[in-house]
């Protein structure tokens, strides 16, 4: 794993999204544009390699996130 994912996955698994984002603006100095793309980016690559750890449903996991 790429250092300083680590830190953010759990928060993507967990369904903690601005806490994630803000985690990866201040470890990989992202813009919030870039920022937003990579947290769907890395969302998806958790779905696909790590279903089981989330702990929000895929139908709850974006409500009320608007881009």
């Amino acid at each position: 794993m790429p250092e300083g994912w680590d830190r953010i996955d759990p928060l993507i698994l967990n369904g903690r999204r601005l806490e994630a984002a803000k985690a990866m603006m201040e470890e990989f100095s992202m813009s919030l544009r870039d920022t937003i793309l990579a947290l769907h980016e890395r969302f998806e690559h958790l779905r696909a390699t790590r279903p089981e750890d989330f702990t929000v449903s895929l139908d709850d996991y974006w409500h009320g996130v608007y881009t």
